[in-house]
Parts: structure tokens; sequence; C-alpha cells
């Protein structure tokens, strides 16, 4: 959203390489520091962005925040004031959506929404929801199926990466047939690693995630590591040592 709609503000808040994304949204949003948001602020913050993202009207966002219709409208008015750029963004997805009949992802996949101009009101309003999430929802799709591509073509024999130098090859020529992807679960890849080669694995999948695609803000990757998803725990490829005992990244 912040890429599309190129909003300053929100440029500005995710471009920080530290805090909580929400919470400085809130706190830019009620104009408030950010150590005096409150979880149950954030916690309203997170549910106005992506209302916004997915469409939702008043009506919808009312029941997700536990408020009134017109409070919630005012809400979404003021959200939209704090950041006009996000506003102007949603006119315009919705307009070339009307007018084109579709609308496209950040790399240029497609989806048809002909219900947004032949539909019945009902239709049409649902088609301008779905315009402006398959957009971003579209594009998030694009990221992590590239950086997918990325780490596949690098730990599997006979798989090559026309994107790769030669360094990059013998770089992590060492994760070949000894790492592979597990899971991807919306933004989050889950690795299985032979222990021995788990840093370089790591590092692998936070350069590849990162470097999927340029965007107007950075795309910042949160490792984890643990023999089992359940127990998983931060970590950093630098404080690696290569004795420890995991088995997952």
């Amino acid at each position: 959203m912040a890429h599309f709609s190129k909003d300053s503000s929100l440029i500005e808040l995710l471009s920080k390489p530290d805090g909580d994304v929400f919470t400085m949204i809130a706190a830019r949003w009620i104009g408030c520091p950010e150590v005096s948001v409150g979880s149950q602020q954030r916690e309203q913050t997170k549910k106005m962005v992506y209302g916004i993202l997915y469409g939702m009207g008043p009506n919808s966002l009312a029941e997700q925040m536990d408020c009134t219709s017109d409070e919630a409208a005012e809400r979404i008015s003021n959200f939209k004031s704090t950041f006009p750029g996000v506003a102007s963004w949603l006119r315009e997805a919705v307009a070339f959506c009307r007018s084109k009949g579709y609308v496209e992802t950040l790399k240029g996949r497609k989806r048809f929404l002909s219900k947004i101009k032949f539909g019945s009101s009902t239709e049409k309003s649902r088609a301008q929801r779905q315009a402006v999430n398959s957009i971003c929802q579209g594009s998030a799709a694009d990221i992590i199926k590239i950086a997918m591509i990325k780490i596949y073509s690098e730990i599997v024999s006979g798989v090559d990466n026309p994107e790769s130098s030669s360094s990059g090859a013998t770089k992590f020529h060492m994760l070949r047939d000894r790492c592979r992807i597990l899971l991807q679960v919306h933004d989050e890849l889950v690795l299985e690693v032979d222990p021995s080669v788990v840093k370089e694995a790591a590092i692998l999948l936070q350069t590849s995630m990162e470097n999927a695609v340029s965007l107007l803000v950075p795309l910042n990757v949160k490792l984890k590591i643990g023999r089992t998803w359940g127990s998983l725990e931060p970590f950093a490829p630098d404080k690696f040592k290569a004795d420890t005992p995991m088995a997952e990244s």
C-alpha cells in the first residue's frame, strides 16, 4: 500500500529500521508519541489498515473495531486525512479498474473484474473492494513467489538460476540438496536445513526475500530458527556458531 500510494508519511514510517509498524502508524494517526500507544490502540490501528486494504466500509469495520458505523466512518475519514496518498490511490485504483475492467499486480498479473462496470449495485461494491485488495495481495504473492524461485534455484541440484553470478553460485553451493523449502505461509517461508549449513541457508533466505523486488520501502525480513515450528526463536546469522544444535531455519 505504501509503494503504490506513494504516501510520504507511510513511506517514512516503513523506512525506519526499528520499531513496530502498527505502533508507528497509530502514533502518527492519533497524534501522540509512540511510547504512549497502548496495545488496544495498536490493535485498532491494525484493524483499520487491513480493513482499508480489504475494502471494508463503515458497517463491516464497525463490527471489527466494536464501535458504531458513524464512529467507524469518522475513523476512516481521519485515517485517510492522516495518509492522503492512500486515499488518492484508493480512488485511482477503483477508477482504473472501472475504466479497464481489470487491475494489475506489481509484476503485471491481471485480475478481471467486469462486475465493477456491469454488475448490480452490490456486485459493483464488491468488485471495488476486490480491486484494491487484489493489487496488494496479488503483489505480495508476486514477491514471495520470486523469493521462492530464487531460493529453489540455489538449493536444488540441476536447476539453473539465470540471475546468479558465478560468485553467487559458489557462495551457496553447500546448500545443494541439504536444504528444502517446507512451507509457504502468506509472507513467511519455512525451510528445513541440515544443521551444518544453517547460517548459509539463513543468509540465502534473508537476501532472497529482501531483494525479491525493489519497492519504495524496504522489505525487512525477520529470521527465526528451531527444531520445530512451535519452538522458533530469533536468529542472527552473524552471531551464529556452527556447533549450535539447530535443525530448521
